[in-house]
């Protein structure tokens, strides 16, 4: 890769690529610092609100309850200095303020595997697939594997479990066996000007595996039940199905928390929901009333 030019062409091609460091520990401290700055300015205001108040004077004393007359203009300079300190407040809780935003913001970002890294670090690498960066000086640390955890991918979202066993089987097993034969490396007219050398990298498309992991939920969530009950039919001893729906209903959770990323209570409603519905279809099979009683 030559250069940051080359390399801003290349992820705006690919946006999928786009990983940049959140810068956590910079970002944590910057706002520990503003709130002890803000700690101060509260003491501090809090101090003057006490003096305006016990003052004795009939302007500085009505302050709490006239916010014109704290505004001024003043004569003297102590008899701005609540409204003085009120505006720093203010302005220092925008900036705290947007920053634990910011920080929130950040810390829902997916993270980065290991293998996004590596991919990355091969588009930058200079010469291509050295995966030695060609940023220079203390730059070229930028990328380095120990700030992995740092690292969030700009268009990215969290993966279901499927969903990162897919993607890494792609990566790992199938480009290295049987896609490296058929895919071919981002093209210098795509993605920038590469002096007509393309660079390392081959881009399998994220939406292909989603969409993937989306047919496969909706097949599965019509089969899974199905198939339980035509299963159970088989079955004739009572034991035995009890065991068998308790089988089925744990697949079915399994299968529930690989393709999709459900809550707790959402995991455990449909599972009971499941298991209803199997116990429902053993006793109308078995000639015994639906509901008990």
């Amino acid at each position: 890769m030559e250069g940051y030019t080359a390399l801003s062409a290349a992820v705006g091609a690919y946006p999928d690529t786009a990983m940049v460091r959140r810068f956590l520990p910079l970002n944590v401290r910057n706002i520990l610092c503003m709130q002890a700055e803000l700690i101060r300015l509260e003491g501090d205001l809090q101090m003057t609100i006490e003096d305006d108040r016990n003052s004795g004077d009939a302007k500085r004393s009505q302050y709490e309850y006239n916010v014109g007359l704290m505004m001024g203009p003043h004569e003297h300079h102590v008899d701005g200095l609540q409204w003085q300190k009120t505006l720093a407040a203010r302005r220092l809780l925008k900036d705290y303020n947007e920053a634990v935003l910011q920080l929130s913001s950040l810390l829902q970002r997916p993270p980065v595997s290991e293998d996004d890294l590596t991919c990355f670090r091969e588009l930058i690498g200079k010469p291509y697939g050295s995966r030695r960066p060609f940023m220079q000086s203390i730059e070229y640390f930028a990328y380095d594997r120990k700030h992995l955890k740092d690292f969030t991918l700009l268009a990215g979202h969290t993966k279901d479990v499927l969903t990162r066993w897919i993607d890494k089987f792609v990566r790992n097993v199938f480009h290295r066996y049987v896609g490296y034969r058929t895919r071919d490396p981002i093209s210098a007219v795509e993605a920038g000007n590469y002096h007509g050398k393309p660079p390392p990298v081959v881009y399998y498309d994220d939406r292909r595996i989603a969409g993937a992991v989306d047919a496969a939920a909706t097949i599965l969530a019509s089969a899974l039940p199905t198939l339980s009950a035509f299963g159970l039919y088989f079955i004739q001893s009572p034991l035995a199905r009890m065991f068998a729906i308790v089988a089925c209903t744990l697949l079915f959770s399994t299968v529930l928390t690989l393709i999709a990323k459900p809550r707790r209570v959402e995991t455990f409603g449909a599972s009971s929901a499941f298991a209803a519905v199997l116990v429902v279809f053993v006793q109308s099979s078995n000639g015994g009333p639906v509901c008990p009683g």
